[in-house]
């Protein structure tokens, strides 16, 4: 941050030490400003209320008309005690030595920032579809979509630089722990074409998904079933998992629902009039919204989770920020409780189906509920066309879940 310097009252130079500034306190109705008397041009900045920051003053070598140093300019370095004396102190003859070199220190900050900037892969991401998919691909639409809601929330923020193959094996891992092995081709194949973009622009020196070896994305059907037993060993584990995950993997099986759906269950969502939720158009496969009946037990699962005052996430570990992420993981410790034989996150999806059938419920009814588009049904669209028959599917299967 750069500002000029203001003709605020500056108090004697004193020779700080980190027992002094510790000691230093505000003073009612004024800001205090103190110099130190080691560093050349280094403030320390107390307002009325206590808060301390370090601040240095710097003049540009060659900055004047004349050839002579530029005006005064102040630089804030950071706050205190994130910023220690001997840090600001470090920080500010850096600064100092920039200016006497004729570098502005603080457009060489702002650069830093806006080269950082440009290489977070949200960044990237929106680079490469400007730049390139509009360009060459009819479908750009669908890639950015695809890049802005599974990627996105795991990598927007990361440096390129940051993305190596173990995290790009993360990424993908989550997608087949969860059964969406499609996906993860697609995530893939798109993420090739990005970093192989990357590379040729010389972003990046090298592809962090040139040669992976990914066999278990071959196309191969699933049909693994869970027994009823074997649903409850994961019902029962998912107690011990705790808050977000455990209440999660407890929805997943009382609605049926995809992972990434119920992952992403925000307040908004819920119809209270109702009692059923509604998953947005823009995040349901179909492109429809899905409304989705909650059973008794479903209800209380929901009524039991945490109210956020940061966003309306309600599986969250950011206050309610961000929905959950981190997949992989919570299924290795669902392994470590369970033991079960070769299962995936998505197998619960097509138990809940097959045991709601064992129970009498029909076909047409279950595939309302876990809001397939039944081919061959024609008519106008209605949310709450079915609510009934899904709801008394639901409440059905819920009853088998009652403590």
């Amino acid at each position: 941050m750069q500002i000029e310097p203001e003709q605020a009252p500056v108090e004697r130079a004193i020779r700080l030490t980190e027992v002094a500034v510790k000691k230093l306190t505000g003073e009612p109705g004024r800001r205090r400003e103190i110099r130190d008397v080691m560093t050349s041009g280094l403030f320390l900045r107390i307002t009325p209320e206590g808060r301390k920051s370090w601040s240095v003053l710097y003049r540009v070598a060659g900055a004047s008309e004349d050839g002579k140093r530029g005006p005064l300019r102040r630089m804030t370095l950071g706050t205190y005690p994130l910023l220690d004396l001997k840090a600001a102190r470090e920080k500010a003859l850096e600064v100092l030595e920039s200016a006497d070199r004729g570098r502005d220190p603080v457009i060489a900050k702002k650069l830093e920032i806006q080269e950082r900037n440009s290489r977070v892969m949200r960044t990237v991401f929106e680079r490469y579809i400007d730049v390139y998919a509009k360009v060459n691909t009819k479908n750009w639409k669908s890639t950015k979509a695809l890049l802005e809601t599974y990627v996105n929330p795991a990598w927007a923020e990361l440096p390129i630089d940051d993305i190596t193959r173990r995290r790009a094996h993360e990424l993908l891992d989550g997608f087949v722990a969860d059964g969406r092995i499609s996906l993860a081709r697609e995530v893939r194949r798109h993420l090739t074409r990005v970093f192989n973009w990357a590379v040729d622009r010389d972003i990046i020196q090298a592809s962090p998904l040139s040669g992976m070896q990914r066999p278990e994305i071959a196309y191969v059907p699933r049909e693994r079933v869970l027994s009823m037993e074997e649903l409850r060993t994961v019902w029962d584990a998912a107690d011990e998992l705790g808050y977000p995950f455990g209440p999660m993997v407890r929805l997943l099986i009382l609605t049926g629902q995809r992972r990434s759906e119920i992952a992403n269950l925000s307040r908004q969502w819920l119809i209270p009039q109702v009692d059923a939720f509604e998953i947005p158009a823009s995040l349901y496969k179909t492109k429809r919204p899905h409304l989705v009946p909650l059973s008794a037990p479903a209800k209380a699962v929901v009524e039991a989770l945490p109210a956020w005052n940061a966003g309306d996430a309600m599986f969250t570990t950011t206050s309610g920020a961000r929905p959950v992420s981190g997949f992989s993981k919570t299924k290795a410790r669902l392994d470590g409780i369970v033991k079960l034989d070769a299962w995936v996150i998505h197998d619960i999806r097509r138990s809940v189906a097959t045991h709601m059938a064992r129970l009498g419920v029909s076909q047409e009814h279950i595939e309302r509920v876990l809001g397939h588009v039944i081919e061959g049904v024609a008519g106008t669209y209605n949310r709450y066309s079915y609510l009934d028959e899904k709801r008394s599917a639901l409440e059905l299967w819920g009853r088998q879940w009652r403590a």
